[in-house]
């Protein structure tokens, strides 16, 4: 597939830039962004891939965005790897695709519970439970004929995105040459793993999304974008639907000639805010639980927390019971964790995440830890 590269019209005078990532079916965090952020007709909003899937609402996500483009707004998007994959297995007629379409229907529904295509399904009045081998082709045409204005959309969408000085890709690129970029294949920006550790460096500033930022550090579990000056590059994905303390990014420049010490930005989610009525000491993380490196033995069970002992390092450690879970046939797996406590002085605002018998963890500037109890041993 070969990558297609569209620039962004410029934006109005005076007009920002604001770009976004990963939204994945989490609209009300789209919507309660560009609320905090003002965003206007004056505007362009860049949307970075991977709109749909592991969130509640991938349709109302597409129908939203394409309704702030026939209102006028100045609205560019790019494709991400989810959109692609899932399209690709939609037109495809052979078996093979309607096995890879019936397998994501599966994996949707049992473990993240939400998906582009059970979300059309379920407007159809379609169960899942009713979808078999024997009747793929004809759902698949099904939901081609009944949302062909959203499918065509996505199909359209290009792979890259330039404003001036600025590279929008969903996961990355090989090189910021368009000449050359435009001859690569379009899956080495739509699924570039740990972008931001290759050994890569840009004349021009490259925005992507796809990892989670969190993935990046060990230090701190930290949802903030990373802005790389020395690389140029911008790490924007706040790990929605994928991360328990997950908040949508923005990315806001000035104009398409900015430079990056003129970028700003700003994030949203909807976690309940406390204020702090004790101070706590930081403490910097003892362990630091990755979805790669997740395998656990269960030592003790403590009401609603657990003593755990990562396998691969023989590191023991307490954590919230509910972060466990559980696939046959392997060991129990910990879910993302620190056990990292933050700096609160009384009075600040944090987000409380999860609330335990000891104390909460919370978010504060972006970045999450434990909020103890004044009672509570330390953990």
């Amino acid at each position: 597939m070969k990558t297609i590269i569209r620039e962004i019209p410029a934006p109005p005078v005076n007009g920002r830039l604001i770009a976004v990532s990963d939204i994945h079916g989490y609209v009300h965090y789209l919507k309660g962004l560009l609320a905090k952020i003002h965003f206007s007709s004056q505007d362009t909003l860049i949307i970075i891939g991977d709109m749909i899937e592991k969130g509640p609402e991938s349709l109302a996500t597409v129908r939203f965005i394409r309704r702030m483009i026939r209102d006028g707004f100045h609205v560019s998007v790019s494709m991400g790897n989810v959109e692609q994959s899932r399209l690709a297995d939609l037109i495809a007629q052979t078996s093979a695709a309607d096995q890879r379409f019936l397998h994501t229907l599966q994996k949707d529904l049992t473990v993240w519970k939400h998906g582009l295509f059970l979300d059309m399904m379920d407007e159809l009045g379609i169960s899942p439970v009713s979808v078999s081998a024997d009747n793929a082709a004809a759902l698949k045409q099904s939901l081609l004929d009944n949302y062909r204005p959203e499918i065509e959309w996505l199909l359209n969408l290009p792979t890259v995105l330039t404003a001036g000085s600025f590279i929008f890709a969903h996961a990355g690129i090989p090189t910021d040459d368009l000449a050359r970029l435009g001859s690569a294949d379009a899956m080495e920006c739509l699924k570039c793993d740990a972008f931001l550790l290759k050994d890569i460096r840009f004349t021009r500033y490259i925005v992507t999304g796809h990892w989670p930022v969190t993935l990046y550090r060990e230090d701190i579990d930290s949802m903030r974008p990373i802005f790389d000056a020395e690389k140029h590059i911008i790490a924007l994905d706040g790990g929605c639907a994928l991360k328990a303390g997950a908040q949508l990014n923005a990315l806001i420049l000035p104009g398409s000639a900015a430079d990056m010490s003129e970028a700003q930005f700003a994030s949203y989610d909807d976690f309940p805010v406390i204020t702090a009525d004790h101070p706590q000491q930081a403490r910097t993380a003892t362990i630091h639980i990755r979805y790669f490196n997740c395998s656990v033995d269960i030592l003790e069970e403590l009401d609603d927390l657990v003593r755990l002992r990562l396998i691969s390092t023989g590191q023991t450690f307490l954590a919230p019971k509910s972060l466990l879970f559980f696939h046959p046939g392997m060991p129990p797996q910990c879910d993302d964790y620190s056990d990292a406590l933050l700096e609160v002085n009384t009075g600040d605002s944090l987000s409380v995440i999860k609330d335990t018998s000891i104390g909460k963890i919370v978010k504060k500037d972006g970045i999450i830890g434990w909020y103890l109890d004044p009672s509570a041993a330390d953990i």
